[in-house]
């Protein structure tokens, strides 16, 4: 059984599907507690690795919760990861062409994607398939 804190908000996809895009402000006040969480788990040393909308969980408040560490991993500084996962649109370009990636990086990656979601309402990346995708 897993217990968390309840986020009555629902999740951030929803937040931007209903509004259509975040205001700036909002969007600010957002992704600051995102990259501020991301920070904290980085210093950890753990990588998230499927940072998107969906997996922003928000309070009635708009408070964050980071959530689905599904796919995180634990990693040493330096470290090159071979694996290949999280969602197509948010991938960095060092996980598609597989040559292998420092991990913190990647989040990094995904939060911006995810800032311009928020501000845009879609992904900057789109394509009918993932070969036309990557």
């Amino acid at each position: 059984m897993i217990v968390m804190e309840y986020a009555g908000g629902g999740d951030l996809l929803r937040l931007v599907k209903r509004k259509g895009r975040l205001e700036e402000q909002d969007a600010k006040f957002i992704f600051k507690q995102i990259a501020y969480g991301l920070a904290h788990i980085h210093c950890r040393s753990v990588i998230h690795r499927d940072i998107k909308l969906d997996n922003i969980l928000l309070d009635c408040e708009k408070g964050v919760k980071i959530c689905d560490f599904g796919v995180s991993k634990i990693v040493k500084k330096n470290q090159v990861i071979q694996e290949q996962c999280g969602t197509p649109a948010y991938l960095a370009p060092e996980i598609i062409i597989d040559k292998g990636y420092e991990g913190f990086f990647v989040d990094i990656w995904s939060l911006g994607v995810l800032l311009y979601a928020m501000l845009c309402g879609t992904v900057p990346f789109k394509a009918p398939n993932l070969d036309e995708l990557h």
